[in-house]
């Protein structure tokens, strides 16, 4: 059995990145065989951390080979913004060293999802929201599969196609 374990940037708390991407894989993928699991950051500059190395290192152990980790990053406002964008090249370059995947969502995983950008008291509300109302079926599959980087955009298909058989 493979693994795919997601870096997310909340924190187990709020849970609202890992919100959407479940909604993902459950409307796009086949997951029965697949052991899909999550990596609170609690924060994108989090993502070298020793607890985050930690936990990716006990996931290789058991699935040594067959372990896909994908790191999932809001670009924030990386093109108007130095210090965003050089985070934002940092964990990029830092995934590319470790063979991990590079997930992104301009400018951030709200406004992929929603069209727009929520502020931090409400994200919470919002994702829950998406789960309830099941707003991941209004979702144009292209917003999701983005080769550059572009306002509301994600690559998060392009990715995920590589190793997960797509629902039918």
């Amino acid at each position: 059995m493979k693994a795919v374990i997601f870096c997310v940037e909340t924190n187990r708390h709020a849970n609202t990145d890992w919100i959407y991407i479940k909604e993902t894989l459950r409307r796009f993928y086949k997951t029965d065989n697949v052991k899909i699991d999550r990596i609170y950051m609690g924060t994108k500059n989090k993502y070298k951390s020793r607890s985050v190395i930690d936990e990716i290192n006990s996931w290789k152990k058991v699935y040594k080979d067959d372990l896909v980790v994908i790191y999932c990053i809001d670009t924030d406002r990386y093109e108007s913004n130095a210090t965003q964008n050089k985070e934002l090249e940092e964990v990029s370059r830092y995934c590319n060293s470790k063979g991990y995947e590079f997930v992104w969502f301009c400018h951030d995983v709200e406004e992929v999802y929603w069209g727009n950008s929520v502020n931090n008291t409400d994200k919470r509300n919002e994702s829950i929201r998406f789960y309830k109302s099941k707003h991941i079926e209004k979702i144009d599959p292209d917003k999701l599969r983005k080769g550059i980087m572009k306002s509301g955009y994600s690559n998060i298909l392009i990715v995920l196609d590589e190793y997960l058989d797509r629902e039918i």
